[in-house]
């Protein structure tokens, strides 16, 4: 195995490690309470000798592949690969654990490279198989799936009507289908509270992971001279833009916290609750995103609006807050020409999608077209920001590339999910701020089609299923 770098393999192979013991708690947990829902002509006593060599098969295999260097990586894999097969849940938590964490980056080899494409396979059939053996003979279908299927037909037809090459088609199935496909997945795994736990702690750890890796190149570079000083927090890979770093860390605290629920003494959970957004604060700052500086004040304003008693009161400071957040961006430091630059550039993307959306209202310029046809509808002027131009606004880009009808369709899963957050708000506030942040942020950034949205989303609607049939059974 090629090792990038040994600190991201040590970190990698630590943070997988708690999503282990975490599923193995689960797991626990569900046999203690006799939560877990068994299959009743299957006998553990025939289940358990074929999940163990199973778990043993696979490590001596992983072993073979990868090397001594990488026996505890090989555990944590095999662990998580047999617990896939036991219980959909966990598949679809480790499936986004990896489109999140994306450990190829990081180490080079044949089998990691292909891992990916391998777990959504074992996740899928995990989830058939249950499906068969449990008899659920039945998908979960609301608007919101309808919306997301009518989304994702839309912008396929998009590519066809744009006449896009065969390019365009592979990029819509490794990025958009998966996304379509981990929010189905978790709309119809989760059926009720411990089913949500697994995806929701994949999702913690994998952005964790991401928010230590951005600490620590600003460490190297920074403190050691390992190289020349940069000017904002960089990751790794697919997510090293400071201000997508930024966006994900917003959509983690609120999750992060709802952890803390359980501790009983109040006081002492509001000083984690606290410790916990000051620490992301920090880290946001040290990114110098105005979009995630913004989320943060609309997590702050929001929480704060949830918790007052006296609702006049509380509009009338959450209008202070609102110039406070806004003078709060006057505050970050960055270079002015950089900023200022960034701002006209932003402007000018921002036009052009509206321009490609008005001249093509049925069905935009195509799926990823935006960056082809940005010369062209932007007049030949593209800014200064060369080869990594992008149109800064998820919402303009669903806009720009599937027109009219996909921005409602898009636009329409959001809202929806808003509705159920909002429902969810009184006991489990956690979903609602984080579409309040994160969307906030996103407003700014181009994530129309990362994972990210279809997670959040995903775990909103699901939760929002069995939360209101817990509800109908207690009224």
């Amino acid at each position: 195995m090629l090792i990038a770098d040994n600190f991201l393999f040590i970190l990698h192979q630590f943070i997988i490690s708690f999503l282990c013991l975490s599923y193995i708690y689960y797991v626990w947990r569900d046999i203690a309470s006799d939560s877990y829902e068994k299959l009743n002509y299957v006998s553990m006593k025939l289940v358990g000798p074929i999940l163990i060599g199973l778990f043993f098969g696979t490590y001596i295999y992983l072993i073979n592949e990868w090397g001594a260097v990488a026996i505890f990586l090989a555990f944590s894999f095999s662990l998580l690969i047999t617990l896939s097969i036991f219980d959909p849940k966990y598949a679809v938590g480790f499936f986004t654990f990896l489109l999140i964490s994306r450990p190829w980056e990081y180490y080079k080899n044949e089998l990691m490279l292909s891992m990916l494409r391998d777990i959504s396979i074992l996740c899928i059939l995990s989830f058939i198989a249950h499906r068969i053996f449990r008899k659920k003979f039945y998908f979960q279908w609301n608007i919101s799936s309808a919306s997301m299927l009518f989304f994702a037909v839309w912008a396929f037809l998009s590519i066809i009507m744009a006449g896009s090459s065969p390019i365009k088609l592979n990029d819509f199935s490794d990025v958009l289908m998966k996304d379509v496909i981990i929010y189905f997945l978790i709309v119809n795994v989760v059926d009720r509270k411990e089913s949500i736990l697994p995806i929701k702690v994949a999702l913690f750890l994998a952005i964790t992971e991401k928010t230590v890796i951005s600490f620590y190149k600003i460490y190297i570079i920074e403190q050691l001279g390992a190289g020349d000083s940069i000017d904002r927090m960089t990751g790794v890979g697919l997510i090293e833009n400071a201000n997508d770093i930024a966006a994900i860390l917003i959509l983690a605290i609120p999750f992060t916290i709802s952890y803390f629920n359980e501790v009983k003494n109040s006081y002492i959970k509001n000083i984690l609750s606290f410790g916990v957004y000051i620490f992301y604060f920090v880290l946001i700052w040290k990114a110098k995103s105005r979009g995630a500086t913004l989320g943060l004040g609309a997590y702050a304003m929001i929480w704060y609006w949830l918790k007052a008693k006296n609702k006049k009161i509380a509009f009338i400071l959450l209008i202070i807050g609102a110039f406070i957040t806004y003078g709060a961006l006057s505050s970050i430091e960055r270079k002015s020409d950089d900023v200022e630059g960034s701002t006209k550039n932003r402007i000018i993307f921002w036009k052009a999608g509206i321009n490609m959306a008005v001249r093509n209202p049925l069905f935009g310029v195509g799926y990823a077209g935006y960056i082809d046809n940005l010369n062209q509808y932007a007049n030949g002027n593209v800014g200064t920001e060369g080869s990594k131009k992008t149109i800064h606004s998820t919402w303009l880009l669903a806009l720009a590339e599937t027109g009219f009808v996909g921005f409602v369709l898009f636009l329409g899963i959001w809202l929806i999910t808003i509705r159920t957050a909002w429902r969810l708000k009184d006991d489990h506030p956690e979903y609602i701020l984080a579409i309040a942040a994160y969307g906030t942020a996103i407003t700014f950034l181009s994530h129309t089609y990362m994972l990210y949205p279809y997670v959040l989303i995903g775990l909103t609607i699901a939760h929002g299923q069995f939360y209101e049939n817990k509800q109908k059974a207690l009224a």
